[in-house]
């Protein structure tokens, strides 16, 4: 198949196939990643407090994140992802559960 006789409907088609197998590895973890806990108003009506709330603070369990509300109305979920071992190390030093990066870093 040459390129003048390469469709539009070929095209797509071989582009998402290859758009897939590139993805499919994605994202790779090398082992220098540790997995943390953020809480997040996206895609949900949050207040002011609960915003900044959301912003500035890590938890290093997943229980911690759901044990800090803002407020008791807060609509936040906790979601995970991965950080550098070392901003892990500098972010909970001993057995400490909450980090405040305005505070922290």
């Amino acid at each position: 198949m040459s390129l003048h006789e390469l469709s539009r409907r070929a095209f797509l088609s071989l582009a998402a196939a290859t758009g897939l197998m590139v993805t499919t590895g994605c994202p790779r973890r090398n082992g220098n990643g540790v997995k943390v806990f953020r809480r997040s108003g996206r895609g949900r009506h949050v207040s002011n407090a609960a915003k900044k709330h959301n912003a500035n603070m890590l938890y290093a369990t997943e229980a911690a994140a759901l044990a800090d509300l803002p407020h008791p109305g807060d609509k936040s979920v906790v979601v995970s992802l991965i950080i550098h071992k070392k901003l892990h190390a500098k972010l909970f030093p001993g057995h400490k559960k909450v980090a405040d990066l305005r505070h922290d870093l």
